[in-house]
């Protein structure tokens, strides 16, 4: 965060400048930033929003996101399914690999440096694929047991019904980030503004109300 004299009013103006920019410069990223009063109206907005929707249909809403959400469930856990299967396969084929090299050195059918090289490259493979599969299956417990609580948003949303201002309690409860686009003058295109809250309901309710 920054912030400018401002004049007109005899008060400093906070902004936000890109995070990105001001730890590595101008070769990651270009300077882009946005008032603190501008982008706090337009989260306080979404949210009070989002809740109004809710609060419309609060049941179609919540079953919509069940919905949702064990569908996005299913797709994940297939994908990381199908990387187990085939990371299993390739271990089990390099430890097939590493027996028959030792064998061939044993018959004097391979050299002993071409041995020890290919050996030593196929180990190296086999303990990458192990750390991968160890991150796999623990990824694949964590979605298969993992449970979107969506009475919890519902609840903490509803609450914010009329709040008049944005609280640092709000934004901890709802909001996991906010990503802030460039200016059009820099991007030449509107500019766009993603809030990201930490339970994805907000996706449901834009297609529900879209459709």
């Amino acid at each position: 965060m920054g912030y400018v004299w401002d004049k007109s009013i005899n008060d400093y103006r906070y902004n936000f400048n890109c995070g990105r920019h001001v730890r590595y410069g101008k070769a990651y990223c270009f300077s882009h930033h946005i008032t603190s009063n501008t982008l706090e109206k337009i989260v306080l907005d979404d949210i009070r929003e989002m809740a109004k929707r809710i609060v419309l249909d609060e049941d179609s809403v919540r079953e919509e996101f069940v919905r949702h959400n064990a569908e996005l469930k299913d797709q994940s856990i297939k994908a990381i399914k199908k990387e187990l299967q085939t990371k299993r396969k390739r271990t089990e084929e390099l430890s097939r690999l590493i027996q028959v090299a030792y064998e061939d050195r044993v018959k004097s059918k391979m050299p002993e440096d071409i041995c020890l090289s290919l050996i030593q490259k196929y180990s190296d493979e086999q303990k990458l694929l192990e750390s991968e599969i160890k991150a796999a299956e623990k990824k694949l417990q964590e979605t298969e047991t993992a449970r979107q609580n969506a009475d919890d948003f519902i609840r903490s949303i509803k609450k914010y019904f009329d709040a008049p201002v944005l609280t640092r309690e709000m934004c901890y409860e709802l909001i996991e980030k906010v990503v802030v686009g460039g200016l059009p003058k820099i991007t030449g295109k509107e500019r766009e503004i993603h809030i990201v809250y930490k339970v994805d309901i907000s996706s449901v309710l834009r297609y529900k109300f879209n459709k």
